[in-house]
């Protein structure tokens, strides 16, 4: 599992429209960051899980990543963070509408995943 942070998109703002951009922290992907297109709900599959399509743009790869050597690992770790966000997401949720443990929530927090805790950054 990666850890990465969610980072308002100062530095990539010409490059891309998004607000946001997230940098992979640590293993052998470090440093490697990436925005989210356009993402879709596609349903459900055969045993009830929810399926999602998406797209995501690199945005900086670190000269030791081959991108087309580890395209496959890149695009799973990239499925797993927005899996991850989705998870934060829906934790967040639950503490708003009061059945969660947060007292409170705070809207303009950066995110970033640090093994399996949110931290507030």
């Amino acid at each position: 599992m990666y850890n990465y942070e969610v980072k308002p998109n100062h530095y990539y703002k010409e490059n891309n429209a998004s607000d946001f951009y997230i940098e992979i922290l640590d293993g052998p992907f470090q440093g490697l960051c990436f925005v989210f297109g356009p993402i879709e709900f596609a349903g459900e599959d055969e045993n009830g899980n929810g399926k999602i399509n998406f797209d995501y743009h690199l945005l900086f790869i670190p000269a030791n990543v081959n991108f087309e050597e580890h395209k496959f690992e890149i695009e799973q770790m990239v499925a797993n963070v927005l899996q991850r966000i989705f998870e934060t997401l829906v934790e967040n949720n639950s503490d708003e509408t009061g059945t969660g443990d947060t007292e409170s929530t705070d809207e303009g927090r950066g995110l970033s995943q640090e093994g399996d805790t949110l931290s507030e950054g």
